[in-house]
This record gives C-alpha cells, sequence and structure tokens, in this order.
C-alpha cells in the first residue's frame, strides 16, 4: 500500500542558536571548514555557498491515492478546516479528484502562497463537505557564505591585545548597507588583498571605499573618494564596517553625501596580536 504526505523534503536543516558565543563559534567553524574544502579543492579565488529563501506549505494531512484521508496532524492547516481521517478528498479549489493526479493536487497545495485562501471538499459518509482555511506557509530564509581562499586577515598591531575591523561579511542590503573595502588605515595603506585585520586596542582612523549596487546611485566622474571613520577598537571585539547608503541623498554627489561608512555589527570573538 502506498500512502503520499503532502509535505515538503527538506534537505536544509536550520538551527536558531541563541547563546551569541555558540553563533560566533559555528560561524567560525562554518568559515574554516569552507576554507579548508576550497584548498582540498584547490581552488584559489574566492568561494561562495548559498540557498535562496524559499517557502512551502504543509497542509497536514496524508492522503491514499484512493483519496481518502489517512491521518490529519494535530495543529495543522488540514485539522484547522476541520478534516477528518476517513474523509474522501473530491475536490481541492478547482481542482477535482476524480481524474486528477494525487501528485497534482500536492503540489497545488504546496505551491499556495501564505494567507491565500483554501478549500476541499470531501465525502464524509453519505454527505458531501466543503471545508475552508487560510494557508499558512513555512519560510526558510536565505544564507550565503563567502570566503576568499587567498584573502586571509591581516595583522598590524603591535601588542598581544587586539580587536579587528572587517568588511569581509556581506551587510544586509535591506538596511540600506553595502560591501566596502579599506582604503587607509590610520593614514597608512592597508595590507593588500585583506579583509580582516587586527589592530592594537585604542582608537584609529579606517578610510573606505564604497561598494554600492545601488541603481539610484548618483556618482559624481572622475577617482571616488574615500571616507574616515574613527573607532575605539577594544580588545577581543571584531568590528563589520559596511558603507551605509543615505537613500534621501542618493542625488547629492557634492561631498558623496549619499553614503557614509559605518560599523553596522560588533561582536565579541578573542583576538590575539602576532
Amino acid at each position: 500500500m502506498r500512502f503520499v504526505l503532502t509535505t515538503l523534503s527538506l534537505t536544509l536543516a536550520l538551527v536558531s542558536v541563541a547563546v551569541p558565543a555558540q553563533e560566533n563559534e559555528a560561524r567560525e567553524n562554518a568559515r574554516a571548514a569552507a576554507i579548508a574544502a576550497a584548498k582540498a579543492a584547490g581552488k584559489e579565488t574566492t568561494v561562495s555557498m548559498e540557498e535562496p529563501a524559499r517557502s512551502y506549505f504543509d497542509w497536514g494531512a496524508v492522503i491514499h491515492p484512493s483519496g481518502e484521508i489517512m491521518s490529519v496532524r494535530s495543529g495543522s492547516v488540514a485539522a484547522a478546516m476541520g478534516l477528518r481521517t476517513g474523509d474522501r478528498l473530491l475536490q481541492v479549489d478547482e481542482l477535482k479528484f476524480s481524474g486528477q493526479a494525487l501528485t497534482d493536487i500536492i503540489a497545488y497545495l504546496e505551491g499556495l502562497e501564505h494567507g491565500s485562501e483554501v478549500t476541499a471538499v470531501v465525502a464524509r459518509g453519505e454527505q458531501t463537505q466543503t471545508l475552508a482555511g487560510t494557508v499558512v506557509a513555512t519560510v526558510i530564509p536565505g544564507w550565503r557564505l563567502e570566503v576568499d581562499v587567498g584573502n586571509e586577515q591581516a595583522s598590524i598591531a603591535d601588542s598581544k591585545a587586539c580587536g579587528r575591523i572587517s568588511v569581509f561579511a556581506t551587510p544586509p542590503q535591506t538596511r540600506d548597507l553595502y560591501p566596502a573595502y579599506f582604503a587607509e588605515i590610520d593614514g597608512e595603506n592597508p595590507p593588500p588583498r585583506r579583509s580582516i585585520i587586527k589592530l592594537s586596542p585604542g582608537t584609529h582612523v579606517i578610510e573606505l571605499h564604497e561598494l554600492i549596487s545601488d541603481p539610484w546611485v548618483r556618482r559624481k566622474k572622475g577617482i571616488q573618494q574615500a571616507k574616515a571613520i574613527e573607532i575605539d577598537i577594544k580588545a577581543d571585539t571584531t568590528y563589520y564596517l559596511a558603507a551605509k547608503f543615505v537613500r534621501e541623498k542618493r542625488l547629492s554627489t557634492f561631498k558623496e553625501e549619499y553614503w557614509e561608512p559605518v560599523v553596522w555589527r560588533e561582536i565579541k570573538q578573542e583576538c590575539e596580536g602576532d
């Protein structure tokens, strides 16, 4: 006997870690694993791994190919609609079960958008009933991991204690934050091809160039100007830097007022100077 479940098979397991220390450790382990894998494969350029955001709808009922409802999961949309074990599915919205492949019905259910209405016509004993409900979809967030194999962190710290500045991680564009790269650090050129740099604790002036990809950006002709941000570096702390797109000044090319360097994230992370 063959049973069909209206549940997608997921290949991605998402773990939400509440403790920042565990989150940082997991991130560093993932980065180290990606670097090791890339080097083992002989790659020398940036390695990117990503999964797009996606959603799916799990109706919550197990359906026999004959249309009989074999089970209904407690708390599911099917249960909320009033579907019962022993019901025989006749129709879902405009799709009639008679002559319709069960896989098509399931594919239709899985493709419904969050918040949309769904109806099911079932035979229950000698009666026919129409059940209605609202789709509650499950959203799997997208993720992206970037590793520059040839771009390990550099150190210009002059003490054993240190903190880090980083333009390695991709900032969230939903907050108008975009990548940047180092132009100068305390008036000196930074180590080439480095996106993570160790610095001694204390106040440092970091100049950045923006890499804003928003189509509304209006740049003046000629060499783009670097902008400075002053950061009081604390020991065992990593500061993630980005270019903040100032949307309301997108047409202002004078002094490049359309952007500014910012620290968009700050985490505690052990650091030892060279």
